[in-house]
C-alpha cells in the first residue's frame, strides 16, 4: 500500500496569503513552506496537487451556487498563483491534477475512491465536505488545527443537506436547525416520512444533496501533468525570490522529501476483478 497526500491547492493558496511575512514573494514562499511541512509530516509515496476547476455540474443543479462569493480583487495573489502552478508542474516532480468542468472536492474524490482506493490517502484540507470521503484508508486532516477530522455520526451529506451550507450558498430545508438535523438524518425512515409530507420540503433536500455530495467524473477529461524532480530549476526559483531560510542548511532536506514523493506514477483507477469483469 502506498500514502498518498491529497492537496486541496487553492484551499493551502489562500492560507499562504495570511502566513508569515510581506513582500511580492510572500505566498510563493508560504505555500511551499506549508506543503513542505505536510510532506515531513505524512510522509507520502505520492502527492497530488489537486487545482480548480468550473462547478458546471453544481450550478446547473443551483444556478446561485457559490453566488454569495466576490472574485478576489488582489493581483498578487493569481500572479503568485500562477508561478505556484508553473513550478509545480515543471519543476517539483509532484502530479498536478485538474478537470476543466468539475471543483477540485470532486478530483480528490475520485482519487481517494477510485485510483487509489487500495492506499493509505491523507487529504489536506480545512473544508468540511471530505468528511464525507472518511473511511478506514481515508483520513481528513485539518492543517489549521493540526489534527485528524473525525468520522462524522451520521451520514454527512445527509445531515449538511438539510442544514445547508452558507458558505457556498447552499440553502437547506426551511426551518431545520442542527438538532432537528440530527434526528431526522440518524434514521433513514423518519427523514423519508419528514420529506414526503411537503414537496418543496423534498425538492430543498435533494437539491441541496445532490450539490453537496462529490460528483462523479469522466477520467478521460483530466488534465494530469507529471515530472521528475529538477533540483536546479526549483533551487532557483526560491534562490531568485530571495527563500534564503529555504536554500540554505535546510536544502538537503527539501531536496530528499521532493526526491521520494516525485516522479512519475501509475495513478491508473484501482479496480477490482469483479468490476473489471463487469
Amino acid at each position: 500500500m502506498k500514502n498518498v497526500l491529497l492537496i486541496d491547492t487553492h484551499n493551502l493558496l489562500h492560507r499562504a496569503r495570511f502566513g508569515f511575512g510581506e513582500g511580492p514573494h510572500k505566498i510563493y514562499f508560504n505555500f511551499f513552506r506549508m506543503l513542505k511541512g505536510e510532506m515531513n509530516r505524512h510522509n507520502p509515496d505520492i502527492v497530488y496537487i489537486v487545482d480548480e476547476g468550473r462547478p458546471e455540474k453544481s450550478k446547473e443543479l443551483l444556478p446561485d451556487y457559490k453566488g454569495n462569493r466576490v472574485k478576489l480583487d488582489d493581483p498578487q495573489f493569481w500572479r503568485e498563483k500562477d508561478e505556484v502552478f508553473e513550478a509545480i508542474k515543471e519543476q517539483t516532480g509532484l502530479v498536478y491534477i485538474k478537470h476543466p468542468r468539475r471543483e477540485c472536492d470532486d478530483v480528490i474524490g475520485y482519487l481517494a475512491d477510485c485510483v487509489h482506493k487500495n492506499d493509505n490517502v491523507t487529504i489536506v484540507s480545512t473544508d468540511s465536505d471530505f468528511i464525507q470521503l472518511i473511511t478506514e484508508n481515508v483520513k481528513l486532516w485539518h492543517p489549521k488545527k493540526k489534527s485528524y477530522v473525525d468520522k462524522w455520526y451520521c451520514d454527512y451529506v445527509t445531515w449538511k443537506a438539510l442544514r445547508g451550507d452558507s458558505t457556498d450558498n447552499v440553502p437547506g430545508v426551511s426551518g431545520i436547525g442542527p438538532k432537528r438535523a440530527d434526528v431526522l438524518a440518524a434514521d433513514m425512515n423518519v427523514l423519508k416520512e419528514f420529506l414526503d409530507k411537503d414537496s418543496e420540503r423534498k425538492k430543498q433536500f435533494n437539491v441541496a444533496y445532490d450539490v453537496i455530495k462529490l460528483k462523479n467524473i469522466n477520467e478521460n477529461d483530466l488534465i494530469v501533468r507529471q515530472s521528475n524532480f529538477d533540483e536546479k530549476k526549483f533551487y532557483e526559483g526560491f534562490s531568485q525570490r530571495q527563500c534564503k531560510s529555504i536554500i540554505g542548511n535546510a536544502w538537503p532536506k527539501w531536496v530528499t522529501q521532493f526526491a521520494k514523493s516525485g516522479g512519475i506514477h501509475d495513478i491508473q483507477p484501482q479496480r477490482d476483478i469483479k468490476s473489471a469483469a463487469d
